[in-house]
Parts: C-alpha cells; structure tokens; sequence
C-alpha cells in the first residue's frame, strides 16, 4: 500500500488496467465469502494451516490468519508481520535480499504502524473495526501475491514503475480487485469506508472512475470507495453462492 494522497484530475481506467483485471479473476482461488467476523470467535487450530513460515505477533493472530486464509497461493510463502513507528499507515514488501532470490526462497514483510502522524493517526489498524483490520491486511497479501508472480527483474522494474503516480493508481486499484475476487470484498468494503469517513472524504474514488464528475473540487484518490467496491462484488459470483 501507498498512501499518497492524490486530488489531481479524473483518473481513467486503462487497456492494462483492464486487463489486470481480468487476470485477477482468472488467478482468484477464493473460499466462501464471509460478511462479517466476530472478533470474539476465533479457533486457531482452523487455521493452521496458513501459519506454515509466517510469523505473526499474538495481537493480531486473528486477523491476520483470517485474511491469509484467503490466500491459498501464500500458504507456505515466508511472511513477517511486524509493528513499527511509520507514516504510513500499512506496508508490505520483499526483504532487500529476498528480491535476488528465486521465489520459492524470498521472505515478505507486512509493515504495521503503531504511530503516525495527526492526520492519519485515526486510520491505523488498531483504530480500524475489526472486519476493517481483515480487509487492509487482505490488500497487503494482495500485494505479496502479486509480488511472488515476480522474477527479481520485475520487482526491480516495479520499484520504477511505481515512482508515477498514474501507474501507481492503477496497481493500487488492481491490488483492491485481487482482494476482491479472493473473497475479501466486504472486509475492504469496510476498510475503504472507515477510512473515507475517518479522514474526512467527501467523495473517494480509485482509478477507475464510476461515478464521473465535472467538479474539480471533488477529492479523488487512487484507492477503491465503497460503491465501486460493491459494484464488482455485484459482478463477481462468489458473493452470490448460498
């Protein structure tokens, strides 16, 4: 996750965009969707499966198994869930070194703040509701996901890439639909609401833009809002089996 704040002009979606997305559903191994977890009921032996080479501080067990659960693909990856002081909110990337191993090899690390600064205190994670808590940490498995499709050229090439803020919008929207169509739809619904609610924004929008606007003042960012959440969990059919 990159939290840069972004309020400049209508984002469009794009041929590449498009077909991310496409991808993103092809590649999707979702279990059974679930719209909320009860913070209150958690069996841990359900779960491990998904704690092969993870490491994951006992505060946030719960959430975290909840969202690799909906990972298959990750199930054995190296993951390191850790807490530091940092800006931003939430981040997740490979080890420096891990980049020039081969994949099975890499270790990824999941970067959670415990202290920010005044403006985005209110969106760290353990301000975050619960189900909210899954859903930002599904969207950094997203991104370690979509990391481990990677040679060590590419993740280097990623690092350039994600240095314009265009291409920027468009991985950060694509990594929203990854969690999206592994079954994480409502927990980022969720989270994508809390946020837009806590930072106190009027109108969210990633770079896909729905909901097209002649006003320039309308806020725009790079990450998914709710509606367009809800409009790809309308499409996808795995929010509709009974």
């Amino acid at each position: 996750m990159i939290w840069k704040m972004n309020f400049q002009g209508k984002r469009a979606i794009t041929i590449s965009t498009l077909f991310l997305f496409l991808l993103s559903i092809s590649n999707a191994k979702a279990q059974v969707t679930i719209k909320n977890f009860d913070s209150k009921v958690f069996d841990a032996d359900q779960y491990f499966e998904f704690t092969t080479n993870k490491k994951i501080p006992k505060a946030i067990q719960s959430q975290a198994l909840r969202a690799l659960s909906f990972y298959s693909e990750l199930k054995t990856s190296h993951i390191i869930f850790r807490f530091r002081k940092r800006i931003t909110p939430l981040s997740s990337k490979p080890q420096v070194l891990s980049t020039f191993k081969k994949r099975k090899n890499r270790k990824y690390v999941i970067t959670i703040s415990t202290k920010s600064n005044k403006k985005l205190d209110p969106i760290l994670f353990f301000n975050l509701p619960y189900n909210a808590q899954i859903g930002v940490l599904g969207h950094e498995l997203a991104h370690i996901s979509e990391y481990d499709t990677m040679n060590t050229a590419q993740l280097i090439t990623l690092i350039f890439k994600l240095l314009n803020s265009k291409y920027t919008d468009q991985f950060e929207f694509n990594t929203d639909l990854i969690g999206i169509n592994h079954g994480l739809g409502y927990q980022l619904y969720d989270w994508s609401q809390y946020v837009r609610s806590a930072l106190d924004i009027p109108e969210w929008r990633g770079a896909d833009d729905f909901y097209p606007s002649n006003d320039e003042e309308v806020t725009k960012q790079r990450y998914m809002n709710p509606q367009t959440i809800e409009k790809f969990m309308e499409s996808n059919s795995i929010y509709h089996k009974k």
